[in-house]
């Protein structure tokens, strides 16, 4: 479990951003919304300047390419951006604005699975059996709520499930940042996402006027995007993507849960089988650390 620190405290921030975000789904226009989210994780990488993130004020040069930003990585950069800033978060969005939070947090349980596969077949990452056990439990306890609890899945899982597979690909690409300090990425992130969803937004969307639930929007995005992607490229780093990955498939479950309190949507009849599952799930994903991958080895 320490060694899934840094992942387990990710998931549980990106978690917080589901109910929140389904409430302003319903006031903002998508890409908007997604705009002012993503303003806001700004804000939250600023928990960079916490002693225990090992951030020195040397890393300041980073922001401007300083020795070396190298093709590799600007190009990964700018795909960082595009995919997993700004259509994948519209892509949640959308499904948001047309399908209970609890729902739609559910299917993006399908972003862990795409994430431990992609990383497995593409970029070679060695998956256990255990790990690759503990991720197939935890889609299916997800997947059983999802399925049982709220009707069959229609064309309203279609944005839920592009966006699963885009922050997956996402996660593996930032593979390739991970050396990067996480604050530094987090700020470069934030602003070139906010301000190509802004431009967007701009162009296709009537803008609604400033209220203080912009504040709000902004608080969600800081720690649902912000200090979230800090704690996730941290624990690339450490224990690298396919795990990091796993451990965050469980950010839907939990997602659903405090839309289930927060916003009081029905619970469904198979909610304890499904936390059943995912507590299996949760104890199989424990790897001892032996068989977890070193820090140098991340991102190779």
């Amino acid at each position: 479990m320490k060694q899934a620190f840094w992942a387990v405290l990710a998931t549980l921030l990106f978690s917080l951003s589901t109910p929140f975000t389904k409430i302003f789904a319903d006031r903002y226009p998508p890409i908007f919304l997604s705009a002012l989210l993503y303003a806001g994780s700004i804000l939250g990488a600023a928990v960079g300047i916490l002693p225990f993130l090992g951030l020195r004020p040397s890393d300041a040069g980073a922001f401007f390419g300083k020795g070396g930003l190298s093709r590799r990585v600007r190009w990964a950069l700018a795909g960082s951006i595009l995919i997993g800033g700004v259509i994948a978060p519209v892509l949640l969005v959308v499904g948001l604005a047309g399908a209970r939070a609890s729902q739609g947090s559910l299917l993006m349980n399908a972003e862990g699975i795409f994430t431990v596969l992609i990383a497995g077949l593409l970029f070679r990452e060695r998956l256990t059996r255990r790990l690759i056990a503990g991720t197939l439990l935890g889609g299916a306890g997800c997947a059983l709520l999802s399925w049982k609890g709220t009707g069959p899945a229609g064309l309203w899982a279609l944005p839920f499930l592009g966006a699963a597979l885009l922050w997956a690909l996402d996660s593996n690409i930032l593979r390739y940042l991970s050396e990067l300090n996480p604050l530094v990425l987090t700020v470069w992130k934030g602003a070139g996402s906010s301000l190509l969803l802004f431009l967007l937004a701009f162009l296709s969307e009537p803008i609604p006027r400033p209220s203080p639930m912009a504040l709000g929007v902004l608080l969600t995005g800081a720690v649902g995007y912000g200090m979230s992607l800090v704690f996730f490229i941290r624990s690339i780093a450490r224990i690298g993507v396919s795990r990091t990955g796993a451990w965050f498939s469980f950010s839907p479950f939990l997602g659903a849960i405090l839309s289930l309190l927060f916003l009081r949507e029905p619970v469904p009849e198979v909610f304890p089988v499904s936390f059943g599952i995912l507590l299996v799930a949760a104890f199989l994903l424990q790897e001892p650390s032996r068989d977890l991958a070193k820090p140098e080895d991340a991102g190779k």
